[in-house]
């Protein structure tokens, strides 16, 4: 009797014996360091999580595609929870904008325009190929990452001049690093958020899958979220560099997720002109009078009253009127995007010495109102480095 051959007997490899390698971001620091980061990114982040990831999976798959495009690691998507909380229409008092909080200089530097009703800054992959190329080239410089964090907080700059004076490594720990508080509370922030991802603990969901159409002008685009079946103001979500809510003479790319689009592709073939707006806006200029308004735009009088029927006799200069938009289209404005904050809606990072009456009175708010748009107590303690969404009633001088 002939025995069936059995397999040479191998030892299975358990899980616990496959070692890890760690993140780069986190190569070399001290245990003490990563224990202390972790228990911070805890305390700041984990009550508003959902939030952040709901709002980053409108966007997330496509910056993903920047940074593979880029060979960055994906660590990155984590330096926008920081800067923004992954809106972006986040404005800082300094006047940085979107999802990476680029200043205008900055942004211009780095090839982000704002041209034509388009606003890279606030331009999912323009901004993100932006930032992260900005990073990739502050960690050539440093080789570190905890450095180059640092110096897109900092400046690079800035960075450079403190450590000549005071070199730093991993192994002086992070409360070493020769930069403000608020930068070592900004890397700590974005380094326990990494570490706690390296557990498990602070994972992002699955974003929303993305598809773009090119829509020839005109466009309105408040018709074209209604017909695709988006929830109101969604497209702007998915869209947020348009800075109109029509387009009179620019072609645009427009991102909706895949169902939706093909809604808007059957829409266009059943009617190739469906989301060519049937209104828009002028507004009144010296010299103007409705007669005059009515010639340039191909209308009467009559029904400049009918469409407009709170418009007085005597113009106001700077007024906006509503007109039918079959005429000279060259000459005519826009209802700005719905989700522009128009300078309200600001990302404040906590200051030495801060506290919520403090940064409330600098902006004409409450501590209650403050409390209410973070959805945290009023007893909070706040620390410099902290951000905070502040509805501001005016500017700080």
């Amino acid at each position: 009797m002939i025995s069936p051959q059995l397999e040479p007997e191998h030892k299975s490899i358990q899980p616990t014996q496959i070692k890890k390698e760690p993140s780069p971001f986190l190569h070399s620091l001290r245990a003490q360091d990563l224990a202390l980061i972790k228990t911070e990114a805890k305390r700041t982040m984990l009550s508003r999580w959902h939030n952040i990831d709901l709002r980053s999976q409108a966007v997330r798959q496509r910056m993903s595609k920047v940074l593979n495009e880029l060979n960055a690691p994906k660590e990155l998507l984590y330096v926008p929870v920081a800067e923004s909380g992954y809106n972006p229409y986040a404005l800082s008092p300094a006047g940085a904008f979107g999802l990476w909080q680029l200043m205008p200089g900055t942004a211009i530097e780095l090839g982000a325009h704002h041209r034509n009703g388009i606003d890279d800054r606030r331009h999912v992959e323009a901004s993100t190929r932006a930032a992260v190329t900005y990073l990739l080239t502050l960690h050539k410089r440093f080789n570190s990452w905890p450095i180059a964090i640092c110096a897109y907080n900092l400046g690079p700059w800035g960075v450079e001049r403190r450590l000549r004076k005071k070199p730093w490594s991993p192994k002086q720990g992070l409360n070493a690093l020769p930069f403000p508080a608020e930068t070592r509370h900004y890397v700590k922030q974005i380094l326990g958020m990494i570490a706690l991802a390296e557990e498990g603990e602070l994972l992002f969901s699955d974003p929303l899958p993305t598809q773009f159409i090119n829509v020839s002008a005109p466009i309105d685009l408040t018709q074209m979220e209604r017909i695709s079946g988006l929830d109101k103001h969604e497209l702007f979500r998915f869209n947020p560099a348009f800075d109109y809510q029509h387009y009179m003479n620019r072609n645009l790319s427009i991102h909706l997720p895949l169902e939706n689009l093909n809604a808007l592709e059957q829409a266009l073939i059943n009617n190739p002109d469906i989301f060519k707006p049937k209104f828009t806006t002028v507004a009144i200029k010296k010299g103007d009078s409705l007669s005059k308004i009515a010639h340039q735009h191909h209308t009467t009088v009559r029904h400049l009253k009918r469409i407009n029927p709170h418009l007085k006799r005597t113009l106001s200069i700077g007024k906006k009127v509503i007109i039918p938009v079959y005429g000279s289209l060259t000459m005519a404005s826009s209802k700005a995007n719905p989700l522009l904050s128009k300078g309200r809606r600001i990302r404040y990072k906590v200051k030495s010495g801060d506290s919520l009456w403090k940064i409330a009175q600098k902006f004409g708010t409450s501590t209650r109102a403050i409390a209410r748009t973070n959805q945290m107590s009023k007893k909070r303690l706040i620390r410099p480095g902290d951000r905070l969404w502040v509805i501001a009633r005016f500017r700080p001088s």
